[in-house]
């Protein structure tokens, strides 16, 4: 958040591992100067998920070697484009980049300009997040095709 150039918000959903590190990481907002635009919304429930989806431009979604990302599929559901990194793991097997979402080094740097560009061209943003719907829609994703492919 540092480094975007825009002054990109961000809205963070969930609880961190430990109440310390969630205090650590409102500290660091503060000190780089960019908790005016961060916002810590905790626990939600599926209502509340639902409204944020709907709500963002994109869905960033980093990880380090995530073994599937639930995350990214709510995202394409939803219509939204996902920002994610070359070391995010499940991630990269729903996201393409420049199609569903952009795909950037993992590095701060990269990251910041994966935020700024989708939050100065929103329409990009869009036809992302619809391209990522389509190919949720096409992978025909279930849990009726997943039990069929587990008794198979």
């Amino acid at each position: 958040m540092a480094l975007t150039k825009k002054k990109v918000r961000v809205r963070f959903a969930g609880l961190a591992d430990s109440p310390e590190y969630g205090k650590r990481l409102k500290l660091l907002a503060a000190k780089l100067g960019v908790e005016a635009r961060v916002e810590w919304l905790g626990f939600l429930t599926e209502e509340e998920k639902r409204d944020a989806y709907a709500k963002a431009i994109a869905v960033i979604f980093p990880p380090v070697d995530e073994d599937y990302g639930y995350i990214t599929l709510e995202a394409m559901l939803s219509s939204k484009a996902v920002i994610t990194c070359e070391d995010s793991g499940g991630p990269l097997e729903f996201v393409s980049h420049l199609k569903t979402g952009l795909v950037a080094k993992a590095t701060a740097a990269a990251l910041a300009e994966a935020l700024d560009q989708l939050w100065q061209d929103r329409d990009v943003a869009a036809k992302y997040g619809r391209a990522g719907r389509a190919r949720y829609e096409q992978m025909g994703l279930s849990w009726s095709e997943v039990v069929r492919q587990l008794l198979m």
